[in-house]
């Protein structure tokens, strides 16, 4: 994405939150609710992952050379937990190096 003024971002907000309100008005009482519970799980799940870093970067300051601690891998990209694999489970960037000699 390439980087916008504070006049451009503020411009994007505010044509964000007409589509917004556009959206909603079109929307029965029913559907507005249903999108609510979606909105409502996505920060749920959201506020886990972020815990689980919170708890994960905990264990490491506590004791990183305390014999059984979990040592968590992070992603380089976004700087999630991960557990392994060749890509991060929340942004999908890759885990490993790629030597281009």
């Amino acid at each position: 994405m390439a980087d916008l003024s504070r006049e451009e971002l503020q411009k994007l907000i505010e044509k964000m939150e007409r589509d917004k309100q556009a959206m909603l008005e079109k929307m029965t009482p029913e559907e507005r609710e249903a999108a609510e519970l979606k909105a409502k799980k996505a920060i749920e799940e959201d506020n886990a992952r972020m815990q689980k870093l919170i708890d994960n970067a905990a264990a490491v300051a506590v004791d990183p050379a305390k014999e059984g601690t979990i040592q968590p891998k992070f992603c380089p990209a976004c700087g999630a937990a991960v557990e392994g694999g060749k890509f991060c489970t929340y942004c999908g960037s890759p885990l490993t190096v790629v030597d281009k000699s």
